[in-house]
């Protein structure tokens, strides 16, 4: 069986594995393509296209934009077969760009009220010309000693229960799925196991998605349990959406996370090819 990894982050948004590195690992693990997923930021896809060239492996251009709906947290749309070159996609990511910047500078000032040494100067540092992010920060409170490693640091101060987390200026669900859909890209609905829906409620959230663009949904997660992804392909088959599934790969900020884990079937990349075409309901 082929296998895919249609969920994966580079250093360009908040992983640690630079985006050229990420095609010759999974040709490593036994993949025959792999999905660069990375957060608000397409900055990665170039090289990470060149090396799946070289590597001799399949690379999807892929985006994974952070957005809000009436349910608590955060609900995540990935966007596949982008064009990184199309500069009025670049320019709309922008709005999205910005609002992480404000974002960042809010974080350090309550960092900073509670008496801990810090920079936003620093913080741009740590990440070295990448897309500044949380594990950039997490990774400089280490330093100055703040926190002993990662899981203090968003635990007690910048994960969503942290005292200086700051949500983020985010697009609503239905705009982030046309938002990837004006661009001729598949939008998927990511991990949706996380949202914690009950079964009618996820049916008609993702009913009012796809009546507004969405082409497929993440069925295979590495958070998502057996019983959590038997319950969303069966709802991806009754809707006919497309079922995906990637790894949420990130490198050593989600150690537990392996790339090419759980295993995806190559087929689920077919199906999602399909419903661009508009021949979806041929393939699943």
């Amino acid at each position: 069986m082929n296998r895919i990894d249609l969920h994966t982050h580079s250093t360009a948004s908040d992983g640690s594995n630079p985006p050229g590195k990420l095609p010759f690992m999974a040709k490593e693990a036994g993949l025959s393509a792999i999905a660069l997923t990375d957060h608000d930021t397409v900055a990665g896809l170039e090289p990470f296209l060149s090396a799946c060239n070289e590597a001799e492996i399949e690379g999807v251009a892929g985006i994974e934009i952070s957005s809000r709906w009436h349910f608590p947290g955060e609900v995540h749309v990935l966007g596949y077969f982008m064009n990184p070159k199309d500069r009025d996609f670049r320019k709309r990511l922008e709005f999205l760009q910005n609002a992480r910047s404000d974002r960042n500078g809010e974080m350090i000032r309550k960092l900073q009220s509670l008496g801990i040494d810090i920079t936003l100067e620093e913080w741009q540092q740590e990440a070295g010309g990448e897309i500044v992010g949380r594990p950039h920060l997490a990774r400089l409170l280490i330093e100055k000693g703040v926190c002993r490693d990662m899981r203090e640091a968003f635990g007690r101060f910048i994960g969503t229960d942290g005292i200086a987390f700051v949500p983020k200026e985010k697009l609503t669900t239905v705009e982030a799925v046309r938002f990837i859909r004006e661009f001729s890209a598949a939008p998927v609905l990511a991990h949706p196991g996380l949202l914690k829906l009950d079964t009618a409620t996820l049916r008609d959230f993702l009913l009012e998605l796809k009546d507004n663009g969405l082409a497929g949904v993440e069925c295979i997660h590495s958070d998502h349990d057996e019983k959590t992804t038997i319950k969303l392909l069966e709802l991806a088959v009754r809707l006919q959406l497309a079922p995906t599934g990637g790894s949420d790969f990130h490198g050593t900020p989600k150690p537990h996370v392996r790339l090419g884990v759980p295993e995806v079937p190559g087929s689920y990349l077919d199906g999602l090819k399909a419903s661009l075409s508009g021949r979806a309901e041929e393939t699943f």
